[in-house]
């Protein structure tokens, strides 16, 4: 059994096993290379290619900048759902149902969880991501 890693824009994105190379992607700035033998490459790695692939892991810096996107993507999907299902209205105006106002307040404690990931103790090697309410 080989070990394919699938590099997108210099970054492994994709660990396959395979007894054959996976099928070329659709992008051209797409490879799955060949690192059978490498016992530490994961996923997340940088990858460049000067006639040898070199894999490497990201610094801390990378690790902070990768977790402070995820966490404004999380969170502003999070506020235009509670946008357009208008709970912070419907509780406000006291028109909520026991179940609205009961998701509402499970949203604020998710998105209380989600700016706080930075607190966690493996902070940014390994985050747990909270899991959204709905």
């Amino acid at each position: 059994m080989n070990l394919y890693a699938l590099v997108e824009y210099s970054k492994v994105t994709q660990l396959k096993e395979s007894e054959v190379r996976p099928e070329a992607p659709a992008s051209p700035t797409s490879f799955w290379v060949d690192v059978t033998g490498n016992t530490q490459i994961r996923v997340g790695w940088g990858a460049t290619f000067d006639g040898v692939w070199t894999f490497t892991p990201p610094s801390e810096q990378d690790l902070r900048n990768e977790a402070e996107q995820q966490k404004w993507q999380l969170l502003n999907f999070a506020a235009g759902w509670l946008l357009l299902n208008s709970l912070n209205y419907k509780v406000d105006t006291g028109i909520a149902t026991p179940t609205e106002q009961a998701l509402l307040l499970a949203y604020k404690q998710y998105c209380i969880a989600v700016s706080d990931v930075d607190k966690q103790p493996d902070y940014p090697a390994t985050i747990v991501w909270p899991v959204a309410p709905f």
